[in-house]
């Protein structure tokens, strides 16, 4: 009992309402922590007076304030730049040092006069490193290279100039670089770049070496000494994780092209695992297809376990679309190639079909390296993947085991009835669109489906909405499809017997007459198709005729017919 008592006192004594160890602790006079609290504001304020340029920052605040907003009228901003500029001349690097003022000065570079500007990077030019790596300061330069002068420019890069590598490895100062890529002129540029390749190069430049190939060529001598140099600047940056720069990734591009195999091998595992953030541009979309072809096993898994919830957001973009169409091209895991990315794009077809890029993977798989869809530069990176034999390293295998159209099969087994599915339900629209159009083609001729030609030909029929301006036969890619899906199709037949009503309409236009005419040079139409377009348009044949210098392809169809 004694023992109960005393815990259920100590539980009076310490509980939250009594003001225990867990209650909030408040000041003694209610009065007392309003004055506590105005003191601390007070003095915070004391102590910001104190600070240099205090009322000069201040007042370029509140003129910031006033410019910075869309709708100030001209000649009142005009006036506040002018106040602004003189405000801060002599000071600007005091100021721009501020993380609180750095806008002020960006302000002035975008707003004010040449005169201005050119102030700005005169005092600036000696702190211009320094600033660049300031997290606010950094938006500085930057703005003083987009809105500087020629002259501006020039005195700009002559200050980067043999700071290069120290900048370009900065985590904050290397968006100064990725900025200047936009603004500078490519001589500036490349007068920066050569400095990666080693700094004497930077010093020394001669107009003909403008890239790393250009440095090799004329230095043979040299190349253990400039791949080592950018070698340990490329892992500096991977360790930043700057490989979203496109100016890293250019370098980076550069040095897996000439570097020897066992560097590249030693590169490819030190970015693979970055490969979401190469995707940005065409050279990182390169980098992570070199990875792909020349990496084993397991660093074509990691690659494709950066892309998780990301495919699609890949395939319809202009560069990201290549490294998809690499993965479904070398990866013989195609378990693994079915659950991380043919997953995630079933439910996205309709929009992977209707992008431009997005289509190409689509197209690569159902009619592979075909130059009708494929661009030189994708034909080139879908090449087979070639390295030195691990037995014998003169002698070059290729890096995958399986056959390239097995594979291809083994992708298409579960792929192409949700392709068919797709078509059915968006036909018009894919026949219509000039992206669209050739995947509806492809799938048709590996397609068997009557769900597909009988979609077709209720598209061919219907009568055009009030989105759309003209039938589908006469529509510039709508007519086109029809022509395709039937010369190259076994569509032909069951689409001639759909439309035959409609042949006489459909030649009295000179697009749908070239439909017409497909029927009759479809190799897989119908043998009696001359027959049946005959006796479709002897009703009408005097109107035709009449259409026939004035239409192309009205003439063609009645020569064809004779």
């Amino acid at each position: 009992m004694a023992m109960q008592a005393k815990t259920e006192s100590k539980g009076k004594s310490y509980g939250k309402n009594a003001g225990g160890y867990n209650a909030k602790k408040r000041p003694a006079g209610g009065d007392d922590g309003k004055k506590s609290f105005m003191d601390q504001k007070l003095a915070k304020k004391q102590r910001k007076m104190q600070r240099p340029h205090y009322e000069m920052v201040t007042r370029a605040k509140q003129i910031w304030n006033v410019i910075r907003e869309r709708d100030v009228d001209k000649a009142k901003r005009a006036t506040l730049v002018d106040e602004l500029y003189t405000l801060v001349k002599g000071k600007i690097y005091d100021v721009a040092a501020k993380h609180d003022a750095s806008r002020v000065i960006q302000s002035l570079m975008q707003h004010g006069k040449p005169e201005h500007r050119s102030q700005i990077v005169l005092e600036m030019k000696e702190h211009l490193i320094e600033v660049s790596k300031m997290q606010y300061g950094c938006f500085l330069v930057q703005k003083m290279i987009r809105y500087g002068s020629t002259a501006d420019r020039a005195a700009i890069v002559k200050c980067l100039t043999g700071n290069v590598v120290q900048v370009g490895t900065h985590n904050i100062a290397a968006n100064v670089l990725e900025y200047a890529q936009e603004y500078l002129k490519p001589a500036q540029l490349t007068a920066l770049k050569l400095e990666f390749y080693g700094r004497e190069f930077a010093y020394f430049n001669a107009e003909n070496k403008r890239n790393l190939p250009d440095i090799l060529a004329a230095h043979p001598e040299k190349k253990d000494d400039v791949m080592k140099h950018l070698s340990t600047i490329l892992n500096r940056m991977v360790d930043k994780q700057l490989l979203g720069l496109a100016f890293v990734q250019s370098l980076l591009w550069e040095y897996l092209n000439n570097a020897d195999h066992d560097d590249v091998m030693q590169m490819v595992a030190n970015v693979r695992d970055a490969s979401l953030a190469l995707l940005a541009t065409r050279n990182g979309a390169r980098i992570v297809n070199k990875c792909l072809s020349l990496g084993a096993a397991k660093d074509r898994k990691r690659i494709i376990k950066t892309l998780k919830d990301k495919v699609l957001d890949a395939c319809n973009h202009p560069s990201g679309y290549l490294v998809i169409m690499r993965i479904l091209d070398v990866v013989d895991d195609s378990v693994l190639v079915q659950k991380s990315i043919l997953a995630e794009m079933n439910d996205e077809l309709f929009s992977i079909a209707m992008h431009p890029s997005g289509r190409k993977i689509l197209l690569q798989l159902l009619s592979p390296l075909n130059t009708k869809y494929l661009s030189p530069d994708d034909l080139k990176l879908l090449e087979p993947p070639i390295l030195p034999s691990p037995e014998d390293p003169n002698v070059q295998v290729v890096n995958y085991k399986k056959d390239p159209n097995a594979r291809r099969e083994e992708l298409l087994k579960g792929l192409l009835p949700k392709l068919e599915e797709m078509c059915v339900e968006n036909a018009a629209a894919l026949m219509r669109s000039k992206e669209g159009r050739d995947v509806i083609v492809e799938v048709a001729k590996r397609s068997s489906s009557s769900d597909l030609a009988d979609s077709v030909a209720s598209a061919a029929l219907a009568e055009p909405s009030e989105d759309e301006e003209e039938p589908l036969h006469t529509d510039a890619n709508g007519h086109y499809a029809l022509r395709r899906l039937i010369k190259e199709t076994t569509l032909a037949e069951p689409l001639l017997t759909a439309v035959e009503e409609q042949l006489p309409v459909w030649a009295s236009t000179n697009r749908g007459s070239f439909v017409v005419l497909a029927f009759l040079e479809a190799e897989n139409g119908s043998k009696n198709a001359a027959k049946v377009v005959k006796k479709a348009l002897k009703p009408g044949m005097g109107d035709l005729k009449k259409l026939v210098d004035s239409q192309k392809g009205t003439k063609l169809l009645l020569e064809k017919l004779q």
